[in-house]
């Protein structure tokens, strides 16, 4: 019982972090398209996501070269952080599953005695 709670708390561990450095990735990349680019917060923002999600709809690109050259190495992080970030959200739903089907049997219960 003691090793299943030391690994439930590794797992959201790692969940903190991996939610931890994609927020790193989204703040610092919108910092820097805001600068670099000279675009809104809300561009920027948006810009980061469509780029990490990599939806890439083209409608707001960087013109300058040094925002360009930022963007390379946001795509290849951002998607690496961001499948990272998904691993840890479902494994961390693995590791409490339990907890999510002892609910289910409650209401289940509740439920069925009302009838």
């Amino acid at each position: 019982n003691q090793e299943v709670q030391r690994e439930k708390e590794r797992v959201r561990k790692k969940l903190i972090y991996a939610i931890a450095m994609l927020a790193a990735v989204y703040v610092t990349a919108i910092v820097v398209f805001h600068f670099v680019e000279g675009w809104s917060w809300e561009d920027s923002l948006y810009f980061t996501t469509a780029t990490v999600t990599t939806v890439g709809y083209g409608d707001l690109v960087p013109h300058t070269y040094y925002g360009r050259l930022l963007t390379i190495p946001l795509m290849w992080i951002g998607i690496a952080v961001g499948l990272y970030a998904i691993y840890s959200i479902q494994e961390y739903g693995r590791a409490n599953l339990d907890r999510v089907a002892e609910h289910v049997d409650n209401i289940r219960k509740r439920h069925l005695g009302k009838k």
